[in-house]
């Protein structure tokens, strides 16, 4: 799993968003090398919460990762 803290408006949604790159950022960081292209990421996440997000590892092999987003 990962964690983003991010600036959050009065709304609860998210100043800016939580993208692919990001998520391949915090992964590299991490020591997992991932292409942004097999992260299956349809929209950007704008909310607070915690999202499922699909990783294409291999043609039959998906991996699903945890990603929290929390107010900064």
């Amino acid at each position: 799993s990962c964690t983003f803290a991010k600036n959050v408006g009065e709304s609860g949604k998210l100043f800016g968003s939580v993208t692919s790159m990001e998520i391949e950022a915090f992964l590299k960081e991490n020591g997992l090398d991932v292409d942004r292209k097999k992260i299956l990421l349809e929209e950007p996440i704008k909310n607070v919460g915690m999202f499922t997000v699909a990783i294409k590892l291999q043609p039959e092999v998906t991996a699903h990762l945890k990603v929290w987003v929390v107010q900064e």
